[in-house]
């Protein structure tokens, strides 16, 4: 029986491979903070620990070896380099999750596995690509085999496969808006292609390189095979909800601007059409094949948040972000605005008061009034900071 430890494994991605895992009798030990047991097979070894308290998971690792360590948790140099010189220790193949992000898109593809690296404007790409290079060198000086994974997008119970859409868990807010008949945003008029594939078909892919000697200082692109378009994905969501889906086309480089805390991940990402290659991996593991299609993937998406109270609810966040983009954008460029629904409504008729006010100060926060508003209470907040530091009150 092989072992394999796991840093992370409650997330997206770690789920389905402790599942696949566990299903092909492999020995799973899991170092974990334990904040979803739910989450946690019962047959896994549970370490429950913060990933930066090295010194008490070494001492737990103590007289242990794994086939393999797979980290999923690792997004700069800086955790790579603890993470592979804590874990290399106990193992001889560690595995590293970078992205086929790392790819410099702006070259068409298809992108095989040495594409030119990197389009130098979504900061997570340049850092998996860092990592990636950091990888192969400390490899080189230890006794242990890298294997690195680069996966497109993947989707799960929690997430629709659409390219800018709400924080997991809350992806229901895109079929909220779809029903209540308010506007989608496409770039590109939603034309943009890439690699989906559900996480399930990801995990048999991944357990596939576990031992492999051939997956030994590799890297590979775990991608599907089905390179939809954004709006097919619109198109598949409205289908299964029996609802024609409102969208409104918007320059990336303005949506970018609206949203800056996700215009790389538009810029560099989603705007671009991006085909990977996954031919190197069906050579290794032969019996890998794309067995969930898109439209049968989002079926299962949307019948789990059904059966799971929606999950998480409505991402009022993005919500509101939404329809400030599609109001400044109409405004703008001089388009009626009652052609579109933008409204705060009411989803499941659960908004909190703060749900209400957090959505109307987005949407109106470039007016004098609200401008006012959040310096003021920027300054509230100081002025009690002050007043509870000169009382000891930490």
């Amino acid at each position: 029986m092989m072992n394999v430890l796991l840093i992370g494994g409650t997330g997206v991605l770690s789920t389905a491979v402790t599942t696949e895992a566990l299903k092909r009798g492999i020995n799973i030990t899991m170092i974990n903070r334990g904040n979803n047991r739910g989450r946690i097979p019962q047959e896994t070894n549970l370490i429950v620990s913060d990933k930066s308290n090295t010194a008490y998971i070494r001492k737990q690792l103590e007289g242990k070896t794994f086939d393999a360590v797979i980290d999923f948790l690792c997004f700069n140099e800086n955790e790579l380099e603890s993470s592979f010189n804590l874990y290399s220790k106990f193992t001889k193949q560690y595995f590293f999750i970078s992205s086929a992000g790392v790819y410099n898109n702006s070259i068409p593809g298809p992108c095989k596995e040495d594409h030119p690296k990197v389009q130098p404007l979504w900061p997570y790409s340049i850092n998996k690509w860092k990592c990636e290079q950091s990888l192969v060198k400390l490899s080189k000086e230890s006794d242990t085999h890298y294997t690195i994974i680069r996966p497109m997008i993947t989707y799960d119970n929690t997430r629709i496969p659409y390219g800018i859409a709400p924080f997991y868990g809350y992806h229901w807010t895109l079929v909220e808006r779809i029903l209540h008949n308010k506007p989608i945003i496409t770039w590109n008029n939603g034309e943009n292609r890439c690699n989906m594939m559900r996480v399930e078909d990801f995990a048999t892919a991944l357990v596939g390189l576990i031992g492999n000697a051939n997956a030994f200082d590799e890297v590979f692109n775990i991608c599907g095979d089905e390179t939809p378009s954004f709006k097919e994905v619109l198109d598949i969501v409205g289908g299964l909800v029996h609802r024609q889906v409102a969208t409104i086309n918007i320059d990336s480089q303005f949506y970018a601007k609206e949203y800056p805390g996700r215009a790389g991940e538009i810029l560099g990402g989603r705007a671009i059409t991006t085909i990977i290659d996954n031919s190197k991996l069906k050579q290794v593991v032969p019996d890998f094949k794309q067995r969930i299609s898109i439209g049968e993937g989002i079926e299962m998406t949307l019948d789990a948040y059904k059966a799971n109270n929606y999950f998480k609810g409505i991402d009022w966040e993005f919500e509101a972000t939404t329809d400030k983009t599609i109001y400044k954008w109409c405004k703008l460029n001089h388009i009626d605005m009652n052609d579109f629904n933008v409204s705060f409504i009411n989803y499941f008729g659960s908004a909190t008061l703060k749900n209400r006010l957090d959505y109307y100060m987005m949407i109106h926060g470039d007016s004098f009034l609200i401008k006012k508003w959040k310096d003021f209470e920027l300054w509230l907040r100081q002025t009690a900071y002050k007043h509870l530091k000169k009382k000891g009150v930490k």
